[in-house]
């Protein structure tokens, strides 16, 4: 067995077992953009506890599209709910937060990190 088997064993492990998924995913938002509506459960971050590097990406996202990077959020599907569009909106921590691009998917897992904006 490989160390990618490992990993890759691993992986599957965590995103199988519910409790962590739970633990992980614990945020119910509904997503709308026009006709359409996305439940999901969520993780939120806020990406002042990111490292420096990707926090420097972020910036320049934040520079073109105008908006204070203190007001970005980072969000994670849960693996068997589906990814809202960009532009769709839901309510969150006394705002909205309003979903701005995708990341590519992970090569281990599969899911895709979105860059928020919380709007107040």
């Amino acid at each position: 067995m490989s160390l990618l088997d490992d990993i890759m064993g691993a992986i599957e492990d965590i995103q199988t077992d519910e409790d962590l998924l739970e633990l992980r995913f614990r945020r119910p938002l509904v997503f709308q953009l026009g006709p359409h509506t996305w439940a999901a459960r969520c993780s939120v971050q806020d990406p002042q506890r990111m490292d420096p590097v990707a926090l420097a990406r972020m910036r320049q996202l934040t520079s073109v599209q105008g908006v204070a990077t203190s007001d970005l959020r980072l969000l994670t599907i849960h693996p068997e709910d589906t990814e809202p569009f960009p532009g769709a909106t839901t309510s969150f921590d006394d705002g909205t937060l309003e979903i701005l691009e995708w990341s590519q998917p992970s090569d281990f897992t599969g899911q895709r990190l979105g860059t928020c904006v919380l709007r107040r």
